[in-house]
């Protein structure tokens, strides 16, 4: 009986023993287990770029695949996938999957109108509470990228608005040198004149499809502008086109067109090609974009392109400014890893990435802690990155709605090669006006308060 009950209180134990073994190993093995998970690296993240820009910059898709390169690495639970957009879709596409919550989640942006007003329809995440604050003063995107104290695009990169001479032509017109380039409207009638009379076409356009309206008005009507904001009284009504300080800009192109100075053909060449009979030497000068004076230099030779401004002849306070645009990114409201898209746009704006830019496409980078008098080289590029350190002015196109800069600006140029007057175009500018004032009541409204307009 007594080695009975010593035998059951010894296996009794034995089994106490063993069940408080197996406890202690199971809470070893969670334990062991937790670790593993704290220790496994971030969720993998896809993020979606759509971007434009190898149309006006050659060579920035290369740079484009050489940061996602870079990056992935540095981040390896992200992945980018990037997805370069045609010209026509760049805004269009963004609107549509957008409204079909299927965004991507970084997003190329032209500037002011052309991304504020998506800001309107809610789908442009402001980055300020994404990017610190002393990192994105210095991403350089303008004024037109601000609504209402919140920062809507980072900048990309620069684009000063630009016109280029061909000096070889100057000179063999005969052309001075204290009027190469002309600085003044006088002088610059002076010059197309004696061009003309060498048998040389004096300004190269195409009006074909509408941009180079576009750009007339941004070169020619900023000069009247005491400040941005003055483009915006005048496509709400607070200024009228009558007046002739607002359509003087119109008189000037009427100029130049009745005397012949810019290539008859104009009507039948759309923007580029007709910037490209600088680069064949058919012409003397054109409007153009920064990121087009190495290719005219490499055509020409560097000593025979110059850059200059618009030759002035307005009253406003902007008259002498260069003019400087700017290209950008944003993140879409709908992004499931704002987060990570944000971080993006900050490696894009490391310090070997903004060279980087500069060594590889030759196009100034939007971030003004860039040392660029280290890298730029030429007295063009060198005049055209001081234009972006001093002071300057936007791109006023930007801040004009879309259906007067299509229905008026662009068809401007294109009409007065057929015979119409400024007073047409004047006419014109009040219909499209008023019609778009009376269809678009909100959008009306955004504007104002975009612009500070009471």
């Amino acid at each position: 009986m007594r080695k009975t009950r010593m035998f059951m209180i010894f296996f009794f134990a034995l089994v106490l023993l063993f069940s408080i073994t197996i406890v202690f190993a199971g809470n070893g093995e969670e334990e062991e287990g937790t670790s593993e998970s704290v220790e496994k690296g971030p969720e993998p993240v896809e993020l979606v770029f759509w971007w434009w820009g190898q149309q006006e910059a050659p060579g920035l898709e290369d740079w484009v695949n050489e940061t996602v390169e870079l990056f992935e690495k540095e981040y390896p639970h992200i992945t980018v996938e990037t997805v370069l957009q045609a010209t026509e879709n760049v805004i269009d596409d963004f609107i549509t999957a957008s409204a079909a919550g299927t965004p991507p989640d970084l997003q190329y942006f032209w500037n002011g109108i052309y991304h504020q007003e998506q800001v309107w329809m809610g789908y442009i995440e402001p980055l300020n509470d994404w990017i610190p604050a002393e990192e994105l003063k210095h991403m350089y995107a303008s004024e037109l990228s601000n609504f209402q104290g919140k920062q809507y695009r980072a900048g990309w990169y620069l684009l000063p608005m630009t016109w280029i001479y061909n000096k070889k032509l100057f000179k063999e017109a005969g052309v001075p040198a204290n009027m190469t380039p002309p600085k003044t409207w006088d002088e610059f009638i002076k010059v197309c004149e004696m061009l003309k009379k060498a048998g040389i076409i004096p300004i190269g356009a195409g009006f074909k499809d509408g941009w180079w309206g576009e750009h007339n008005t941004g070169h020619g009507l900023v000069q009247q502008e005491d400040h941005v904001a003055d483009t915006t009284k005048l496509l709400v009504g607070e200024y009228k086109w009558s007046n002739p300080r607002w359509h003087e800009h119109w008189k000037r192109l009427e100029q130049l067109i009745n005397a012949d100075y810019i290539n008859d053909d104009a009507n039948s060449l759309e923007l580029y090609p007709g910037m490209e009979l600088l680069l064949t030497g058919k012409c003397a000068m054109t409007q153009s974009i920064g990121s087009y004076v190495p290719e005219a230099e490499k055509q020409l030779g560097v000593e025979n392109v110059g850059v200059m401004k618009y030759p002035t002849f307005g009253i406003g306070k902007l008259a002498e400014m260069p003019i400087m645009d700017v290209q950008g990114v944003g993140i879409s409201s709908q992004s499931k890893h704002k987060k990570e898209a944000a971080e993006f746009i900050r490696f894009m704006h490391r310090p070997d990435r903004l060279t980087a830019m500069w060594e590889m496409v030759k196009i100034f980078p939007a971030n003004d802690t860039w040392d660029g008098e280290k890298y730029i080289e030429g007295p063009n590029l060198r005049t055209m990155w001081t234009w972006f350190q001093g002071e300057n002015t936007a791109w006023i196109p930007n801040m004009i709605a879309w259906a007067f800069d299509s229905e008026v600006m662009h068809v401007a140029p294109q009409m007065m090669m057929t015979g119409a007057t400024t007073d047409d175009i004047v006419k014109l500018a009040e219909e499209v006006i008023a019609r778009w004032k009376e269809e678009n009541p909100d959008l009306l409204e955004s504007h104002k308060k975009w612009a500070g307009v009471k």
